[in-house]
């Protein structure tokens, strides 16, 4: 232990660095442990895989640990020896006026520097679409030195699917592959897209399709459809179609191959188009569920549209209540 403090006194640098890498890596341990930001410390790292006992090294994320270490170790302990040791030469010697000088310096340079660099870099090491994206939110209550709740926070961005469908998996894997590999913008939409539950991934009807490739410039093209093509039998005849989707009802496929269409799983179509060249990415209507005729404004207010949960559609339930005083009330 001598040693070791000989050295660090013998070479302030090598102090610096192992005490800057040290210091976030063990911060980030104890706010994983103390918050759970971690991994679960129980269950199946991959589908199929046993349960795992508990350990104390359970739950740790410590591909997160390294990058919050390695931002320390490339910035921070260089910038901060090298600041201090320049503030120092600017204003030597101590002194009320000149520690308050250096102080506010301190806060004006090379904080709002130091804390940029913490979450963009932690941001470009977890390749993130957008490495802005928490410096923003988090930089001012990081600067003024406020720690808000965070008992509630809950941040809505998929790095993966829930569901444990393996074939599922396998597209995402592939797909995760080509977004990385090239800078083809439909392979990201795709692998966004594959993350989605199943209410953000409607169907999409015959009809629809038709008339969305019907529109000037999409002849010849392959339509894409991160979700299920359903039939409709109201159409009777369809045109030649080249469609891609996770999934097609039986009806639907009976019918575009009838017509001498084409149908491509998502595999087929990364071979044939790894970059998305010669296709159109379609979705349905995301609103079109029957539960979203209850939302908005309540039912029997003024202009409201909305439609009532109701037990019956007798006489003596939600008919023209609001609109009439012997239904309830009168606006």
């Amino acid at each position: 232990m001598s040693r070791a403090w000989a050295l660090f006194k013998a070479h302030p640098y090598i102090g610096n660095v192992v005490g800057y890498t040290t210091l976030f890596a063990s911060a980030d341990l104890i706010q994983q442990r103390v918050l759970g930001g971690g991994r679960p410390a129980t269950g199946a790292s991959r589908p199929g895989d046993s349960p795992q006992p508990d350990s104390s090294t359970v739950g740790i994320d410590w591909s997160q640990t390294a990058k919050v270490a390695l931002v320390g170790f490339c910035f921070h302990a260089n910038f901060n020896y090298h600041w201090l040791r320049g503030l120092e030469r600017l204003l030597p010697g101590g002194g009320f006026r000149r520690i308050t000088l250096k102080v506010g310096l301190d806060q004006l340079i090379a904080a709002p520097a130091t804390i940029s660099a913490f979450f963009i870099g932690l941001s470009i090491l977890e390749r993130k679409d957008d490495p802005l994206e928490d410096w923003r939110g988090k930089f001012w209550t990081s600067y003024k030195g406020v720690d808000i709740r965070h008992n509630k926070d809950r941040k809505v961005h998929r790095k993966e699917p829930k569901s444990q469908d393996i074939y599922l998996r396998l597209l995402v894997k592939l797909y995760r592959f080509l977004a990385r590999r090239s800078n083809a913008p439909f392979n990201k939409v795709v692998l966004r897209r594959l993350f989605m539950s199943k209410t953000n991934r409607p169907p999409l009807s015959v009809s629809s399709l038709i008339r969305k490739m019907r529109l000037a410039g999409r002849e010849n093209r392959t339509a894409v459809v991160v979700g299920t093509i359903t039939d409709d039998v109201r159409i009777q005849d369809i045109p030649k179609l080249k469609v891609c989707a996770l999934r097609v009802t039986d009806g639907a496929r009976r019918r575009i191959l009838k017509a001498g269409g084409e149908i491509l799983t998502f595999d087929q179509l990364a071979l044939a188009a790894p970059k998305g060249q010669g296709t159109v990415l379609l979705s349905g209507r995301r609103k079109a569920r029957e539960v979203y005729r209850h939302f908005g404004k309540a039912p029997g207010t003024p202009h409201s549209h909305s439609k009532p949960y109701i037990r019956s559609k007798g006489r003596k339930f939600e008919r023209a209540r609001g609109r009439r005083a012997s239904r309830g009330y009168k606006n």
